[in-house]
């Protein structure tokens, strides 16, 4: 491990003394705090990535049935049975 001071507001260290048992160090607290949140936002990254990973791959052209389909001439017909 690697020692580590910090600074915290008076409320935040009252707030965190009321939350952490007795028996629990400070640096036992806030170690265990630390790893919760990095925890957190990894796991939601990942789910981030995951579901820009299904988007995008539902718009690539050879999965989503378009590959053999030319678009201009696709959006042409669709203006030509407008007018």
């Amino acid at each position: 491990m690697l020692r580590t001071q910090i600074y915290l507001p008076e409320d935040l260290r009252r707030k965190i003394d009321k939350h952490r048992s007795p028996k629990q160090s400070l640096s036992g607290f806030i170690r265990k705090a630390s790893e919760e949140k990095v925890e957190k936002e990894e796991k939601g990254k990942t789910n981030l990535k995951k579901l820009a990973d299904e988007i995008f791959e539902g718009l690539d052209p050879k999965k989503s049935g378009w590959a053999d389909i030319d678009a201009v001439e696709w959006q042409r017909e669709i203006r030509q049975d407008r007018f």
